[in-house]
């Protein structure tokens, strides 16, 4: 993925304020950088806004099973991409053509496709896509799978990555149904900023 990179964690940490240790079920509102929008806690996890990094972006981070031996810590980072229009979206590596959602080839390792998976996000007027990439180098027991998506709803694009949602070993114990249900819960409203 593009935009799968180490200073999103970094980000995680100096993030502060807006942040909210959010209740399971519980629906949150989050503004930035002209995207608004509700997101439910599905999963007992913890939201920030970053208030000092420019450009600010938002942060959810849960456990999804902290009782498995092989699960990871999810950390989400979301940015608002509207500025970008449709570029947004192949920056991502993902394309859209007659309403169909494709994975458009990355030109410096065109073989990457096979370690590749697309997700459709269309949901709650929201359109949208996420596509998982597995790592293939290193430990084949610790080789991770991340994922990056954008949804828009025609006025707004808003995108994203984790860099880990579980071990490529061990796809039972992953969270990326939950990931995947989390970003099919966010539905946009109409920004005060």
């Amino acid at each position: 993925m593009k935009r799968l990179s180490f200073f999103a964690i970094i980000l995680f940490g100096v993030t502060t304020g807006a942040r909210a240790d959010l209740s399971e079920n519980a629906v949150r509102e989050v503004e930035f950088n002209g995207c608004r929008f509700k997101i439910s806690n599905l999963h007992g996890g913890e939201l920030r806004v970053s208030r000092y990094s420019p450009p600010k972006m938002a942060f959810y981070r849960f456990n999804s099973n902290p009782y498995t031996p092989h699960t990871t810590e999810t950390s989400i980072e979301f940015y608002c991409d509207s500025s970008k229009g449709g570029k947004a979206f192949s920056d991502m590596g993902l394309g859209r053509h007659n309403g169909t959602w494709y994975l458009i080839p990355n030109k410096s390792d065109p073989g990457n496709l096979l370690n590749q998976k697309l997700y459709v996000l269309d949901n709650n007027g929201l359109e949208g896509a996420a596509a998982t990439d597995d790592q293939t180098t290193g430990d084949e027991e610790r080789r991770v799978q991340g994922i990056g998506f954008c949804l828009t709803n025609q006025k707004q694009i808003l995108c994203g990555t984790s860099q880990a949602v579980g071990y490529v070993a061990y796809p039972q114990q992953s969270s990326l149904p939950k990931v995947l249900e989390l970003l099919k819960s966010i539905k946009f409203l109409e920004p005060t900023e």
